[in-house]
């Protein structure tokens, strides 16, 4: 989606796995990095910086693992978090997204799993 403002947004689930859906730190790092090139991809006015953002919604039900593994942990934390937002960090050079995509990628994936361990009470 693209908004008047110039946001691009891209939504997309995690894969299904035994004990609900799985989150796959390698996974989501490279779908991550294939909606960051699409969405730069695309022919529309711009500006220097950007600020990414990730999310979970919902984030109840979640497996680490791998997917097309059956054995995945669950998650059963002694909380339980509906959604996990990571709160954008700094600005970001849109050349270094367009540039980098996989280590932008992996920064905003490890920063969505700490959030949702901390979320969760998961260590």
């Amino acid at each position: 989606m693209v908004t008047r403002s110039g946001q691009r947004s891209a939504w997309a689930p995690l894969p299904r796995g035994q004990m609900g859906v799985v989150l796959d730190r390698d996974d989501l790092i490279k779908q991550l990095t294939g909606m960051l090139n699409t969405l730069t991809a695309l022919e529309l006015p711009r500006g220097d910086l950007v600020v990414p953002a990730i999310g979970l919604d919902p984030a109840t039900v979640i497996s680490y693992g791998r997917v097309n593994v059956p054995s995945n942990t669950a998650t059963d934390g002694f909380r339980q978090a509906d959604h996990v937002h990571v709160s954008p960090g700094e600005a970001i050079d849109y050349g270094s997204v367009v540039a980098h995509p996989t280590d932008v990628a992996a920064e905003l994936v490890a920063r969505l799993i700490a959030d949702h361990r901390a979320a969760t009470g998961l260590r």
